[in-house]
């Protein structure tokens, strides 16, 4: 008999502080390690398992796999009292005839009585354990875990604690960690086991699954399911599945398909029902035959007959690779040729940005023509180039966060009208290699290629990755110009359109294949619009895929969506986020140039609000997706910010210079010198970190991951209140900041000025918050924004005063600790020495200015209109 207390852990902040408390109900923790347990549920067709109060279950634990045979029910509130047997397996088997001798077989087999068990759902949990202890005496042991049900195409992640009474504890025990963790926790008894709690979704999951085809349909794919041809089988059982309510990896197990067709044909279907297998004929088993046919999942025996059965944790299936003896194929042997899309329509099929997809192609066809001398590939390898700039994207809606797996498997499964299994097999290859880092070594579809195919396929890809960068903006707002130094180590290409600074920069970054291909460096360099020079033959020659390509110009920033009230917070700061780092890169031209310091002040305050966002959305990621890129951010800050403070020292202090007497001007000579040579350190410094290897991967990576929607976002738990939308959170979080800045009301008498720039950075932090969500916000929003900005830059100026005359002091200090005498002549300190009282003069000026705009940003006014404003949401 397992006696057992279980209880339901709200969120993970709770369940992280219970696994580091040291003693519960005065019995000491002691920590015996974490493990992972996958837990597969089984049942009759007809449930007869469950029907005799069981629940059937296989667990793989480390290196043992255990069935058990578990009683339902028998709670009384938190605790569970249920009879359970269990047997160890040798190995991973669902037929309890398999199972060595023991109760826990017996029971199966009269339970079952000869039917097969048949897989009900998946259930893994990562379960931190511990003893309970009274002295030496193991009273209880406590596991913490962290539960991931996998019904259906969502999984669900909840929190759970269980206390199982050991063979040395009473139960006087277990009452009193009961009466703990509901008094001193707050937390609610679990009454239901967490196979009730799986077999809850799994109903509720059924019942939305049972309108999902209408009889007519049913019989027709049944019959579609049956067909001699292999494509329009497995697309028949993709559709079977989802409408019998199998997660993705068993529909595709079942079809044969990568989870990025079977997301494909699910999408078609649920768009176009049957229209999806166009003019193919049902085969002659229809109307009452196929009505006749079993509707549901497959039955087990079928399951095992086709080889079926599944592993808990199975590994990614390789792609279908055709074998060399089928290169030669012609399509209409495995599907009429009037059947098959072209590239165009398989484009567009897959969601693929067409506008952006012929623009690449464009600027691949020019940079082929350009570069021949050196890449050496034949003609005929131009249409290749232009067919895998199309489908370079292809794989992103079916699987953003791996593209170019998902796409290369598009490829695989579907011949393509005009283009040959030999090319096809190229084309996988070159969108596989759409990612960070090329290693022909793994991709297994490079072994279907001969040798010399094999190189030209990494030529193009280094070609394709350039002209995809090339549009990096997805304006279509930067084309390439003129190349000289073809024969040169470095090769220099000029971009113009409204998006060459950002693009031509990206492009640079993703010239790494080709340096290593060939030993030259591309520079693709940004110049003034004007009329094309290179390759108008390239750019007018017709779209061998159908079309003309376009190549329309557009503003040179990408346009970002606005935040809508109902979306995810998560989703909310990846359009943060990315608005405020494409502001960084169009900044950053400029800020290397080093001509106008406006530049290099833009491109730093994009890195702050960046830095503010992350305080803001952190809570809705998972923290070690964030980690990397929150670091190199920091560090691309603080690298800008060394030479802009610099700047505005000097920019001030050239002001004051300005209004003085020549004489007197130029005895500040000393310090803008002083300062200038430290800002020649620091601009130094910086160049050489944006020319690193370390900043083109954080810009590569940090963009990819702000225009992949969902990455590194965390899971909803299914059926908790939690608020995540954008009109859940935003009030409480706008309201907290501004309750922040006001509790500087009972400081201010006589305050530091420590305490006032502390006071400034929560300010900006309000300010922030506002702007972030300013589209979601009242009417009322521009004019607060306005009024926080106007006290933000009365702190700041006073800060930037305040750091100046210390900064000052300090020159003053060491040139009067210099030993060297000055010589005759050298200009006097005396308007260094003037230039520090003006800045303390300064800072009395703006002391006493602070009190009004402080006044009416607490005031009744603000308030009111804060208020309004986010009771817009």
């Amino acid at each position: 008999m397992e006696i057992e207390a279980k209880f339901r852990i709200p969120n993970r902040q709770v369940y992280r502080e219970l696994a580091r408390w040291p003693s519960l109900a005065g019995y000491t923790v002691n920590p015996t390690g974490t493990v992972k347990v996958a837990d597969r549920y089984f049942d009759t067709a007809d449930g007869r398992v469950l029907a005799a109060g069981y629940a059937c279950r296989l667990r793989a634990q480390q290196n043992t796999v255990i069935a058990t045979l578990k009683g339902v029910g028998g709670a009384d509130g938190a605790v569970h009292r249920r009879d359970e047997q269990e047997v160890q397996l040798t190995t991973w088997m669902p037929d309890p005839a398999g199972w060595p001798e023991s109760p826990a077989r017996r029971l199966a087999l009269e339970l079952t009585a000869g039917a097969a068990l048949q897989s009900l759902f998946e259930l893994t949990q990562s379960r931190s354990q511990a003893n309970l202890l009274d002295g030496t005496r193991v009273v209880a042991q406590l596991s913490l875990d962290a539960v991931r049900v996998v019904v259906g195409r969502r999984p669900a992640l909840y929190y759970e604690l269980e206390v199982e009474l050991a063979e040395t504890g009473a139960e006087a025990d277990l009452d009193a960690l009961v009466d703990e963790l509901k008094n001193a926790w707050g937390l609610v008894p679990e009454g239901r086991s967490k196979f009730e709690r799986a077999l809850e979704t799994l109903r509720n999951r059924g019942a939305a699954v049972e309108d999902r085809l209408t009889g007519q349909e049913r019989a027709a794919l049944n019959a579609y399911a049956a067909s001699e041809d292999a494509d329009v089988a497995r697309r028949a059982t993709v559709v079977l599945g989802w409408a019998d309510g199998l997660p993705t990896r068993e529909i595709r197990e079942r079809a044969g398909l990568s989870d990025g067709r079977v997301r494909h044909w699910l999408r078609a279907f649920r768009a176009e029902r049957l229209a999806i297998f166009g003019d193919v004929a049902l085969p002659a088993r229809t109307g009452a035959e196929a009505e006749r046919s079993t509707p549901g999942p497959a039955r087990p025996q079928e399951d095992l007959a086709a080889g079926e059965q599944a592993p808990i944790a199975p590994q990614e299936a390789a792609p279908p690779v055709l074998p060399p003896d089928r290169f030669d194929t012609p399509a209409g042997q495995v599907r009429e040729k009037g059947h098959l899309p072209s590239v165009a329509a398989f484009c567009r099929q897959n969601g693929v940005d067409m506008t952006h997809a012929r623009h690449v192609a464009a600027q691949a066809r020019i940079l082929f023509d350009a570069l021949k001398p050196i890449h050496r590939l034949p003609r005929k390898r131009r249409r290749l180039l232009k067919l895998a700039a199309l489908l370079n994207t292809v794989g992103v809606t079916a699987d953003p966060e791996r593209p170019h797996r998902a796409g290369r498997d598009l490829i695989l499964a579907q011949p393509l009208r005009s283009v040959s299994t030999t090319d096809r097999l190229a084309l996988a290859c070159i969108v596989a290699f759409n990612r960070k880092k090329v290693r022909p070594e793994h991709e297994a579809t490079m072994s279907a290629l001969e040798g010399r195919l094999r190189t030209e396929v990494l030529a193009l890809t280094a070609l394709v990755r350039v002209a995809e960068a090339l549009d990096f903006s997805r304006t279509q707002g930067a084309e390439i110009r003129a190349v000289e130094g073809v024969d040169a180590e470095n090769c220099e290409i000029q971009v113009g359109g409204p998006a060459a600074e950002v693009d031509a920069l990206q492009a640079t970054n993703q010239a790494d294949l080709w340096y290593k291909l060939f030993n030259q460096e591309l520079t693709f360099i940004p110049i003034a619009s004007q009329p094309a020079q290179v390759a108008e033959a390239s750019a007018t020659a017709p779209d061998e895929a159908g079309a003309a390509p376009e190549t329309t110009g557009a503003a040179g920033r990408p346009e970002i969506p606005p935040i809508l009230p109902d979306e995810p917070m998560s989703e909310a700061g990846r359009k943060v986020l990315y608005l405020h780092f494409s502001h960084m890169i169009a900044n950053e031209p400029g800020t290397r140039l080093g001509q106008d310091i406006e530049a290099l002040h833009d491109m730093r305050v994009a890195t702050r609000r960046m830095r503010a966002a992350f305080q803001v959305f952190t809570p809705y990621f998972d923290a070690k997706a964030l980690a990397p890129y929150l670091k190199r951010l920091r560090r691309t800050g603080r690298t800008l910010g060394a030479v802009r403070d610099l700047d505005v020292l000097m920019d001030k202090a050239r002001g004051y210079q300005a209004g003085l007497p020549p004489e007197q001007a130029a005895s500040l000579e000393p310090l803008l010198t002083h300062w200038q040579a430290r800002r020649g350190i620091a601009r130094r410094q910086m160049l050489k970190y944006l020319d690193s290897r370390a900043y083109r991967e954080f810009t590569a990576d940090f963009a990819a991951f702000l225009t992949t929607p969902g990455v590194g976002a965390l899971e909803i738990p299914a059926g908790e209140p939690v608020p995540h939308q954008v009109r859940h959170v935003v009030p409480g979080l706008i309201f907290t900041r501004f309750e922040t800045v006001r509790a500087y009301e009972a400081l201010l008498a006589g305050a530091p000025i420590t305490t006032l720039h502390r006071l400034r950075i929560d300010s900006k932090r309000l300010r922030y918050a506002l702007e972030f969500f300013r589209d979601v916000l009242g009417p009322e929003t521009p004019d607060l924004i306005k009024q926080v900005t106007g006290m933000q830059d009365l702190l700041g100026a006073l800060q930037d005063a305040h750091v100046a005359e210390g900064l000052v002091a300090e020159f003053l200090a060491q040139q009067a600790g210099s030993k060297r005498k000055r010589k005759k002549g050298q200009p006097s300190l005396e308007g260094v020495e003037g230039y520090r009282s003006a800045q303390q003069t300064a800072q009395q000026e703006l002391l006493t200015r602070f009190p009004e705009p402080w006044a009416e940003l607490i005031g009744y006014d603000f308030r009111r209109n804060l208020s309004l404003a986010v009771a817009a949401l």
